[in-house]
């Protein structure tokens, strides 16, 4: 479509870059008005979510380069990156700086964290995907419907993938915020990896990007299997440990 803007801007890059600074504004924002932190604490908090972000986009680079090396057994660095690579080094990165660094300063509002964070992953996430379309990766199969678009270097009219999930990530995010910042549930979280990783395994089987494939599954669909499978067992834990826990604390 358009991998450059204005001919010498990358366009997935721009896209990357402004929905990592809107998922930051809410995030912010939610702790600023809703939680009513102080700068300090927000400050620090921030820089948790910055190395968190530098983490999660090596880790996502690192597990395209995995998979580029399992399909074709040749080490060619790409810049290229896989959300659930991003977001597994992501959470152990969060999870380090968060008990190892915040928690050491201020007080404990990791379960705050787990219900707002959700509709931030999502919210930049979704506007990642329309970088994705921009740039023409991460297309669907050849269709000849009217849905069907044409990218540059791919043979064929393509379903757009990307712009589906997209739709899919922003209604998913309006909702997550609607339920953080209206105190509907604190299972965020739970929603989120559940929701999307129903809609990541069904999508991919209208995906036709080369990745690799494992037990005739592409590793997207594996790692879906993986986190729905222990997200559930989380929603005891999250109960039992967290979110009981700030309440006693609040109390």
């Amino acid at each position: 479509m358009y991998p450059k803007l204005f001919g010498i801007i990358d366009s997935y890059a721009v896209m990357v870059i402004l929905g990592i600074a809107l998922a930051v504004l809410v995030f912010s924002l939610y702790f600023l008005k809703k939680v009513k932190l102080s700068k300090i604490e927000l400050i620090d908090l921030l820089i948790v979510c910055v190395v968190t972000l530098f983490v999660g986009i090596i880790s996502a680079c690192l597990f395209e380069n995995v998979y580029e090396w399992i399909e074709k057994q040749a080490i060619k660095w790409t810049w290229g990156m896989t959300f659930y690579g991003g977001l597994i080094g992501g959470i152990v990165a969060f999870l380090l700086m968060y008990f190892f660094y915040y928690k050491k300063r201020h007080k404990d509002i990791f379960d705050q964290i787990l219900i707002i964070v959700p509709g931030c992953i999502t919210l930049a996430h979704g506007v990642g995907r329309i970088g994705c379309f921009l740039s023409g990766c991460c297309y669907g199969k050849i269709t000849d419907s009217w849905i069907g678009v044409t990218f540059q270097n791919v043979e064929g009219r393509r379903i757009p993938t990307q712009l589906i999930e997209a739709i899919f990530l922003f209604i998913l995010t309006a909702l997550l915020l609607i339920f953080a910042f209206k105190n509907i549930t604190k299972y965020t979280m739970i929603i989120y990896i559940m929701s999307y990783a129903i809609f990541r395994f069904v999508i991919e089987f209208f995906r036709d990007d080369p990745r690799g494939v494992a037990f005739a599954l592409s590793p997207s669909q594996i790692w879906c299997i993986v986190l729905f499978v222990l997200s559930i067992p989380c929603i005891f834990i999250f109960r039992k440990f967290i979110f009981s826990k700030n309440e006693t604390c609040k109390n």
